[in-house]
Formats: structure tokens, C-alpha cells, sequence
């Protein structure tokens, strides 16, 4: 994948992960939700790397 398609990507899965976070009620939001923000963060992060 071409470096502009990787960061195209990238930028609409942070978009969508932003929405989410946005989104969600703070009263219901647990740790196992955190760590899945966490864990697609990092993902992206590696995906900028490559």
C-alpha cells in the first residue's frame, strides 16, 4: 500500500475511533473498552511505522 493510502487509512480509522469516544457514555464506558481504544491506537501507530 502506498504511503498516501496508508495515512488516507489511518486518518478515517482515527476519525471513526474519535466519533466512538465521542460517543460514548462515560457512566457505561469500562476498562475493556479502553483497552480496545488503546489497542486500535496502537495499531495505527503501526501501520504509520510500516
Amino acid at each position: 500500500m502506498s504511503d498516501e493510502k496508508n495515512l488516507e487509512s489511518v486518518r478515517s480509522r482515527l476519525a471513526n475511533l474519535l466519533e466512538q469516544i465521542e460517543s460514548v457514555d462515560p457512566e457505561k464506558l469500562t476498562v475493556d473498552d479502553i483497552d480496545r481504544y488503546i489497542s486500535l491506537l496502537n495499531e495505527m501507530e503501526e501501520k504509520l511505522s510500516q
